[in-house]
């Protein structure tokens, strides 16, 4: 019989400097002279950490500055290496322990900056000294959490000075940026220029822009932004804005020239992913006008409760608002409601973003009264066939007959 042989993998999970000395030390790169020196340095840097991070005459508080040394020697050793264990080993004879713990301690701060830089203020609010003890002991970075932590800053950074760019172009303050969301100023601007604009967008240009978009939907269904449009970017933030051209056509662009949303649906989506800059009263009266101007699209002018409790159904099952619907929409009305029930939460949104104000409170009492009668009706099991819910339905709302089939002469 055939031995299967196994292989067995060892893990070293000593820390790289541990590593790296007993390579140097093994291959006769760092002599006894070094290693010596590296012991009379980690007494003293032990104590001096120690201090700095509490008090030196505790046992508890020297074993951890030992371990916080190590970790920080470790991460420098590991990242000016490249992980070479004979570069490594090198370092440790030709320069002092001392030396290297400090280089540790200073990637540690160079990063804590960035943090500051990209989002305002340090990371979750800490102060250095409370990162440096938990990256120090708590939580060590390994140098590959390390050079990931330390590339999502760098891209912060380049991200906000994109957008503060585009600040400067639009004689926006760079003050009202959030610094969360700063690529919303940066998609704000090419959506401008794609309309053939520099204004800052409030909320009433925003939807202007939105239905001038839909009201010209390419053949292919397809938004199309011109690379050329952001010619004039300099080099440094040029790739930061082609990325957001490109999501707005791939993320945005599907949402805006959807066919099944309404506007305000639209409008409500990608109106986070922008930046609006504070509405002023001419602004919020051209909202006004331009959300009564989609009620009476979609209302065409009726007021009737039959017209309205049908756009409200319509919301609530996530279908194409109208006034009036074929008995085969509605059967799928009911099938839709037994299966995710009413979205209320759409119909009172709708109400809210386009109904006329002085129209708003009646219009939401009315679907209130409206609602529980609707699930009783439509969300009885015993009505197996659907005839009681399609009774209701035609009752309340304009439910199209069944056109009769013209007999043989």
């Amino acid at each position: 019989m055939t031995a299967i042989k196994q292989a067995v993998a060892l893990v070293d999970k000593r820390p790289f400097f541990e590593k790296a000395l007993s390579h140097g030390v093994r291959k006769g790169t760092i002599d006894m002279a070094r290693c010596n020196a590296m012991i009379t340095d980690g007494a003293k840097g032990t104590v001096q950490v120690a201090a700095h991070f509490g008090t030196s005459s505790l046992q508890s508080e020297l074993d951890n500055a030992r371990t916080r040394i190590v970790n920080l020697v470790s991460l420098y050793l590991e990242d000016s290496s490249g992980g070479d264990l004979d570069k490594a080993a090198q370092s440790l004879q030709d320069n002092t322990f001392l030396f290297h713990s400090r280089s540790g301690n200073e990637m540690l701060k160079k990063l804590f900056a960035m943090q500051a830089m990209a989002d305002g203020v340090g990371m979750d609010s800490q102060s250095l000294l409370e990162f440096q003890q938990y990256r120090t002991l708590k939580n060590p970075y390994s140098l590959a959490a390390y050079r990931r932590e330390f590339k999502l800053r760098q891209d912060a950074i380049a991200l906000i000075a994109a957008a503060h760019w585009f600040c400067d172009d639009l004689h926006i303050s760079r003050a009202t940026v959030d610094p969360v969301a700063v690529d919303a100023v940066i998609r704000s601007a090419i959506l401008m220029r794609h309309a053939g604009t520099k204004k800052v967008l409030g909320r009433a240009e925003f939807e202007r822009v939105i239905d001038a978009i839909r009201s010209r939907p390419p053949a292919d269904g397809k938004l199309k932004i011109a690379k050329a449009i952001l010619d004039d970017v300099p080099e440094p933030h040029h790739a930061i804005a082609e990325k957001i051209r490109r999501d707005i056509i791939r993320m945005d662009g599907p949402v805006m020239l959807s066919p099944t949303l309404a506007l305000h649906d639209v409008l409500n989506r990608l109106k986070d992913r922008y930046h609006l800059e504070d509405v002023f009263l001419e602004d919020l009266d051209s909202f006004a006008a331009f959300a009564s101007k989609e009620w009476t699209s979609l209302t065409k002018g009726k007021d009737d409760p039959f017209s309205q409790k049908t756009l409200f159904m319509c919301l609530a099952t996530a279908a194409k608002p109208k006034i009036a619907i074929t008995q085969a929409e509605a059967r799928t009305m009911i099938r839709q409601v037994r299966k995710n029930g009413l979205d209320s939460a759409a119909v009172i949104d709708f109400i809210h973003a386009t109904a006329p104000h002085e129209m708003q409170e009646s219009l939401l009492m009315y679907w209130d009264e409206f609602l529980p009668e609707a699930e009783e009706c439509i969300l009885d099991d015993a009505d197996i066939s659907l005839q009681r819910a399609m009774m209701f339905l035609a009752d309340n709302l304009n439910v199209k007959a069944k056109a009769k089939a013209k007999s043989a002469t």
